[in-house]
């Protein structure tokens, strides 16, 4: 069974002017194309992008057909000839890289052929490479050759360089780690799939068993009215919930089939949570959070099968909030869209001027939004009342919600602050004008929605 172990990867770096980088180019990568048990054959994806390349006229995308080659690289198969002439013409250091799986493993990890090795290669090696080599994404080169020579493992060669030399020292410790977590993320990803689908059959099974929990064997006594539901119980009704609890473990004890799917669904969940890399407290609080989520669908089945025609006409007055539309994060929200546009727009002498308003705390002159378009699509809409709500905004603005004058020290702040509440006030005025027949501007027309 795949586990964090499943993909091993092994990395050398051969540095600028080595006698092992010279090795790579004459000999490594001749071997890892040509030694017995490359497979050469033609995968699909080969076939496909040959095609491809021959209907635009790529010519010398591919000297040799797919099939008579065992290299790839990101866009198709790759000549040894063209690999090497690469290789000879790159600066810096070159890395040697080995991607093997267990072959009993390879199948569940869609690693089982060269096709299934090419898609994932293309997929997730130039990402995990760049992390690795500490460098673009754009400059990271790289040929491989999948290998069956091996009888207990299959395993995949990779040769990566940078195209601009910026990859010429060692590869950092954490580095590496991160690229090899990638690229065992991304192998273990079918996996993790199948044991999720799993987790959730096997949860589904436990809860269908306390559904056919007989009614005279759930010994709890609802509340008289409000919800019924798991949640709402833990929260208002503590102690029905724990009897809640106390009926599913009955439950468990009196019908093998409860114990058994819960059980297996633990074991699936840590099964998940080893495929994640999971450890300690991690580990403990996912592992509590699955097992918990069931025992919340079992009360529930097991609530619906004493009460399962309760109404719900007496619950509890849901308490008011703020409207998603005018609470305080929105509000703010609302405020950066402003001030970026004030920031933008603004002169530079206009917006001192305001700042120099703010510091001897008089009211902000209204020729600071001129050049703002809220401004002007506000005051073209409804001038009169866009004007009014401007005047008064500028006005109070350097007071506090108090009344007492802001002495803030942070002047420009400030006063983007200010000319931004003023602009939203003159465009909430514009469109309530508008909507109330207020006067607007005979020779221009605003069509609804511009604004905001």
């Amino acid at each position: 069974m795949a586990s964090r172990s499943s993909l091993v990867v092994n990395a050398r770096v051969h540095l600028s002017g080595s006698r092992g980088r010279s090795a790579v180019i004459t000999n490594n990568v001749e071997y890892i194309a040509t030694r017995e048990g490359a497979d050469k054959s033609a995968t699909v994806d080969d076939l496909r992008r040959s095609a491809l390349a021959e209907r635009m006229g790529l010519v010398g995308y591919c000297a040799e057909r797919p099939g008579s080659t065992a290299l790839f690289d990101q866009d198709g198969a790759i000549p040894l000839r063209a690999a090497r002439r690469e290789l000879e013409k790159a600066d810096g250091a070159i890395a040697t890289v080995v991607l093997s799986v267990r072959r009993d493993e390879a199948s569940e990890l869609d690693l089982a052929c060269k096709e299934d090795w090419q898609r994932f290669c293309r997929r997730n090696l130039t990402p995990a490479l760049a992390e690795a080599m500490d460098v673009p994404e754009s400059s990271v080169r790289w040929v491989a050759a999948e290998h069956e020579n091996h009888p207990s493992s299959k395993h995949v060669h990779v040769i990566a360089w940078s195209s601009d030399g910026l990859f010429d020292s060692l590869i950092a410790r954490s580095r590496l780690n991160r690229a090899r977590g990638a690229l065992t993320d991304a192998a273990l990803a079918p996996a993790l799939a199948a044991e999720h689908e799993a987790r959730d059959l096997a949860r589904s099974r436990a809860v269908e068993a306390a559904r056919r929990v007989p009614a005279e064997e759930i010994d709890v006594a609802l509340p008289p009215d409000g919800r019924i539901s798991y949640a709402h119980l833990h929260r208002w009704h503590p102690d029905v919930a724990r009897a809640v609890d106390t009926a599913i473990a009955k439950a468990e004890s009196k019908h093998p089939e409860i114990k058994e799917a819960g059980t297996s669904y633990r074991e699936s969940v840590e099964r998940c949570a080893g495929l994640k890399g999971l450890e300690g407290v991690a580990r403990d609080r996912y592992v509590n959070d699955a097992v918990r989520e069931l025992r919340v669908r079992q009360g529930n089945a097991l609530l619906r099968t004493i009460a399962p025609d309760r109404t719900t006409a007496n619950e509890r007055e849901p308490i008011a909030s703020a409207r998603l539309d005018n609470g305080p994060a929105t509000e703010r929200k609302r405020m950066r869209t402003l001030i970026g546009e004030i920031r933008a727009c603004v002169t530079g002498k206009d917006l001192e001027e305001a700042r120099k308003a703010v510091r001897e705390r008089r009211p902000i002159p209204e020729s600071c939004l001129r050049p703002c378009p809220s401004y002007a699509l506000s005051m073209a809409k409804a001038p009169v009342a866009a004007g009014k709500a401007l005047a008064k905004a500028l006005v109070s603005a350097t007071e506090d919600s108090k009344g007492r004058k802001d002495l803030s020290d942070e002047v420009g702040r400030k006063a983007e602050r200010v000319l931004a509440r003023a602009l939203a006030a003159a465009i909430s005025a514009a469109i309530r004008g508008d909507a109330a027949g207020i006067v607007l501007a005979p020779a221009k027309t605003i069509v609804k929605g511009m604004i905001l």
